[in-house]
C-alpha cells in the first residue's frame, strides 16, 4: 500500500511520520460501534440490547423489524414528553397504530380519565389480531407513557369492508385494569378468566362492537 501525502515538515521524525500515515488510513474506515448505536443500521439480532440501552420499556421480539427500529428510535423522544398526550400518540404509532384520544375535560367524564381509539391496520395485515395478548402489550405501552395520575379506556379497531370491528379495554388508576376481546359468535359460550399476577387483577372476557365509519370519527 503506497503512503499518503504527508503535512509533516523534512525534519518530522519517524514516529511522527508512522502516526500521520496510520491516522489518515483510520478515518478512511467505518466505525461498527457508531452503527451499534444507530437504530436504523443496527444488526437486526443486537436490537433487544439497543432498546434496553435506551430504557425501552415495553418490548416484542414478534414485531416486524421496522416495528421494532421504530421503537427504539421513538424512545428518547418519548421519554422527553412522558405524560403528555404526545407521548402517547407516538408511542403507539411506532408500532402501527393511529389514534382517536379523548380526555375527561372533552366530554365532562370523570376527572384525569381519557378514552383511546387505536386502529391499526398495518399491524392486522401483517397478521397480528385483536386478542387478550394485544390488549395486554398496547396497555402496557400506555401504562408507562400517560401520566401517572389518569387512568383510561382503551379499544382497539380494525378496519374490515364497511364496518370497524374493535375490541375494548380499561385501566382505572393503573392497579385495577379490565380487558376484552372481541368477540365469539353468539352460539358460544361467552367465558370470564380472572388472572392475579403482582396484585394486578384483570378480568378477560370477550365482546364484539360494530359500528359504521361515520360513528368512528
Amino acid at each position: 500500500m503506497s503512503d499518503l501525502p504527508t503535512l509533516l515538515p523534512p525534519n518530522a521524525r519517524k514516529v511522527e511520520y508512522d502516526l500521520e500515515q496510520l491516522s489518515s488510513r483510520l478515518q478512511g474506515m467505518a466505525d461498527p460501534v457508531a452503527a451499534l448505536w444507530d437504530a436504523e443500521i443496527c444488526p437486526v439480532h443486537l436490537l433487544p440490547y439497543l432498546a434496553w440501552a435506551f430504557s425501552v420499556e415495553v418490548w416484542d421480539a414478534s414485531w416486524s423489524e421496522q416495528q421494532r427500529r421504530q421503537v427504539v428510535i421513538d424512545a428518547i423522544k418519548i421519554h422527553r414528553r412522558k405524560g403528555t398526550v404526545g407521548a402517547v400518540r407516538k408511542a403507539l404509532a411506532g408500532i402501527g397504530f393511529r389514534t382517536d384520544l379523548t380526555e375527561w375535560f372533552e366530554t365532562g367524564g370523570e376527572p384525569h380519565t381519557f378514552r383511546i381509539d387505536a386502529f391499526g391496520d398495518d399491524v392486522f395485515e401483517a397478521g397480528f389480531g385483536i386478542n387478550p395478548e394485544l390488549f395486554h402489550l398496547v396497555t402496557l405501552i400506555l401504562v408507562n407513557v400517560k401520566p401517572e395520575r389518569s387512568h383510561f379506556t382503551l379499544r382497539i379497531g380494525e378496519k374490515k369492508g364497511g364496518t370497524i370491528e374493535t375490541g375494548v379495554a380499561s385501566c382505572q388508576r393503573v392497579k385495577n385494569c379490565r380487558v376484552a376481546t372481541p368477540a365469539v359468535p353468539s352460539d358460544v359460550h361467552q367465558t370470564t378468566i380472572n388472572v392475579r399476577a403482582n396484585s394486578v387483577q384483570r378480568a378477560i372476557s370477550r365482546q364484539n362492537h360494530t359500528f359504521s365509519l361515520g360513528d368512528a370519527a
